[in-house]
């Protein structure tokens, strides 16, 4: 029993005990109360260009090709920039993401990539 004497599961003929929680002020309202995020609590990732954005970022040489997740056939000698914040995911080839990603990811030189990687995370522009 709780504290307010109430029982702490509620039987129905024919169906499987809940918890007196779900079942008694809302009935209907089975949501996970931990679950739940009030508005004031939303918090937004820095937006790409600003500092914070990104932390997972990365550069990389571009695979020939990605089949079934494996690099295959080498590197092509120029770099992409692979940023999971935005959506990207390293496991998938140029040619299976969205052309905002494609622009994004490159291909650069390595000077290049490097330079877009530090615009891209809103950190210092000169990386000389």
């Amino acid at each position: 029993m709780s504290s307010s004497g109430a029982p702490d599961t509620v039987h129905h003929a024919g169906q499987a005990a809940r918890p007196a929680a779900v079942s008694a002020s809302h009935p209907h309202d089975r949501r996970d109360p931990w679950l739940r995020v009030d508005p004031e609590e939303v918090t937004t990732p820095p937006f790409a260009g600003q500092p914070g954005h990104g932390s997972t970022a990365f550069l990389r040489n571009q695979p020939a090709r990605i089949a079934d997740g494996r690099i295959q056939g080498g590197y092509t000698g120029v770099y992409e920039l692979i940023c999971p914040s935005c959506g990207d995911h390293p496991y998938l080839d140029y040619s299976e993401i969205p052309p905002r990603l494609q622009q994004l990811r490159g291909p650069s030189t390595l000077k290049a990539a490097l330079a877009a990687y530090h615009q891209h995370l809103g950190l210092a522009e000169d990386c000389s």
